[in-house]
């Protein structure tokens, strides 16, 4: 016991000396990111020959493909609508990402067949200044069930903080 008592000071000492943890996102960045998620549908309205207006809900998870350490491993939860028309498809979505410490990631998107764009609107903790912005993909995984389907969002987002 003699032995742990010093030890266990040491750590705790070198613990309040460290410098604060660097912010994990820095001042600016950019990286390509996926969202993974199964979606299943609320509600729908059918028009007819006009076409339809839906909602959907989304859980999943985001990874970063370039490999850095954050952002990364966020959970993700999104509603999104859709309306579909004879000359096509427009889509606009919300989403809550959040990370291990809980600090969440507020982001939206929308677009039609041509393209679609997304946004980081701020957020809480670590997030709460964030500000960005890229270009939107989606893929289609296989049929699940009826009541389900999954798909991956590809996103390259660049960012930057927003000054205080």
């Amino acid at each position: 016991m003699r032995i742990l008592g010093p030890i266990i000071v040491s750590v705790c000492l070198i613990e309040m000396c460290a410098p604060a943890a660097s912010d994990p996102l820095g001042e600016s960045g950019e990286a390509k990111l996926a969202a993974y998620q199964v979606c299943h549908p609320l509600a729908a309205v059918d028009m007819g020959p006009a076409g339809s207006g839906s909602a959907t809900e989304c859980n999943g998870i985001v990874r970063n493909l370039d490999s850095q350490k954050s952002p990364d491993n966020l959970a993700i939860h999104c509603l999104e609508s859709t309306l579909a028309r004879p000359e096509g498809y427009k889509y606009s979505g919300t989403c809550v990402q959040t990370d291990h410490d809980g600090d969440k990631l507020f982001m939206t998107y929308e677009g039609a067949n041509d393209g679609q764009q997304m946004k980081w609107v701020g957020g809480t903790g670590k997030f709460a200044d964030i500000s960005g912005a890229g270009g939107l993909s989606v893929v289609a995984a296989p049929a699940m069930t009826s009541g389900l389907f999954a798909y991956t969002l590809n996103f390259d987002v660049t960012w930057t903080r927003k000054p205080k």
